[in-house]
């Protein structure tokens, strides 16, 4: 009987246990008030990888990323093709569902997606989208718009201020501004930017302005710091003109304090987006430091994170680009070190010398580059605005001078490679997996291997979301 009692007793005090362990992780789980999603566009396992020797061997600095534990493989591919787009990636990871390349939120059948921005939306959430490429571009306006073609950028501009975040910052001022002005992209006399004023916006245009806003007095913030894309981050800590130019960690530490004041939680989406277009010309420079300052936005999510616990910080990629591997030829080794010197990316550099060809190489000198007589044949193979289309070697890539517009970027790409011991198998995305990290509460859901749709189902459910199925939009239709 006694035996009994005791095992009775037992069962009781273990029930509860149970019941308690239960109740603390339905709480854990639904404890979620925020999520960051940083997205590195274009950041290979190997981007991830260069960026970290050289900051360890140059500059003498971890890399923030590296400190997350809990990790996962995501796969990337459209429903059209193995090597997926930013459009059908953004669609993907945001919305749960496959599309087309080159569409954004639109299945091949005509139906509209909603997502997790669109979710939080409905919920009362507050939304930030935050980029360094113009906001319009595929992986932002993603968070936004239905587009059938990621292209028509003006139509998407449009969208932003229908959808209307609470935080809107990027590049790509020529979108929003009418035909009239100076820069702009426009066919029509709308301004985007005085509409969204009127709506409530406060409006900042540089890195000064951004650093004098208030917080505490902004209930919605509007920044547009370039004409098309911002700056290669290298160049902006070179160049003293760029400085004017706010880094992706400072957009996302105003994004979050504006965010923060929602009681009801928050989505901001922070992109990474000119790593990708280092890739695409073969610049490793270009790329380590860009990956490099979004690697300074994580640390500012991590860091805002130990302050707001119920905050989960998501780093992925939507895709590699270039299929960029360390180590090249019959030599076991790499040399980012050799990288040091070089001051600017490729394509500010050589834009500044089609524009002062007569200086060419007084340029290419104050830019770091001192070269051998080997890479001096390369340079002169071909003359320097030679479109890589005319050349026999690139027969196989007929659509190359779209990334890659003049024989001196191929020839400065493969100089860099070439003084870092590294390759490149594409001028354009791979299919390769990308890693995603995970910080905060529901880090495990992203564990193991999974695909990029399931990224934006885990961040629903962590948030108490729910994604509306597709529908058929009433009244409109996309271009």
């Amino acid at each position: 009987m006694k035996e009994t009692n005791s095992l009775q007793r037992f069962v009781r005090v273990f029930a509860v246990i149970l019941i308690v362990l239960t109740l603390n992780v339905s709480a854990h789980a639904e404890n979620v008030k925020g999520i960051i999603l940083l997205i590195g566009d274009g950041m290979g396992l190997n981007q991830i990888r260069s960026a970290e020797i050289y900051a360890k061997e140059v500059l003498n600095k971890p890399l923030a990323m590296n400190s997350i534990d809990t990790r996962g493989t995501t796969t990337t591919y459209s429903a059209n093709a193995e090597v997926t787009d930013s459009a059908a990636a953004a669609t993907a990871l945001y919305s749960g569902y496959k599309n087309n390349n080159g569409v954004l939120n639109v299945l091949p059948d005509g139906k509209y997606l909603s997502n997790v921005a669109q979710a939080a939306k409905d919920a009362q959430l507050s939304v930030g989208v935050v980029s360094t490429t113009r906001l319009t571009h595929a992986t932002p306006a993603g968070v936004y718009s239905h587009s059938l073609e990621r292209d028509a950028e003006n139509f998407i501009a449009d969208q932003l201020t229908t959808f209307a975040p609470e935080v809107a910052m990027a590049g790509g001022r020529g979108n929003f501004i009418p035909q009239s002005e100076k820069g702009s992209k426009r066919k029509d006399d709308k301004n985007l930017i005085e509409m969204m004023k009127k709506d409530g916006y406060t409006y900042v245009a540089n890195n000064s302005e951004l650093q004098a806003v208030d917080p505490n007095s902004t209930r919605k913030l509007l920044g547009l710091f370039a004409g098309s894309h911002l700056s290669y981050d290298l160049d902006r800590q070179n160049v003293e003109e760029l400085k004017s130019e706010p880094t992706l960690a400072d957009m996302t530490r105003t994004a979050l304090t504006i965010l923060a004041k929602n009681p009801k939680g928050f989505f901001l989406m922070v992109e990474g987006g000119r790593i990708d277009h280092a890739c695409h010309l073969h610049d490793i420079k270009g790329s380590i430091y860009d990956t490099l300052a979004f690697d300074d936005a994580v640390k500012v999510a991590l860091d805002f994170q130990k302050t707001h616990p119920d905050v989960l910080v998501l780093v992925t990629a939507d895709h590699e680009t270039g299929g960029l591997g360390l180590g090249a030829g019959s030599t076991y080794a790499v040399d980012f070190k050799a990288l040091a010197p070089i001051k600017n990316s490729l394509e500010y550099l050589t834009k500044k010398m089609s524009k002062d060809p007569v200086n060419a190489n007084e340029l290419l000198k104050a830019a770091g580059f001192e070269f051998t007589d080997q890479e001096k044949v390369l340079l002169s193979k071909y003359p320097p605005d030679m479109k890589p289309s005319q050349i026999a070697d690139f027969a196989q890539s007929p659509k190359i001078d779209r990334y890659v517009p003049a024989w001196i970027l191929v020839a400065l790409g493969n100089i860099e490679s070439n003084r870092a011991k590294i390759g490149w198998t594409s001028y354009v995305h791979t299919a390769q997996p990308v890693i995603t990290f995970a910080s905060g509460p529901g880090e495990k859901e992203f564990q193991g291997a999974y695909d990029n749709t399931d990224i934006a189902k885990k961040m629903a459910k962590l948030l108490g979301l729910t994604l509306k199925p597709p529908y058929t939009p009433p009244d409109k239709e996309a271009k």
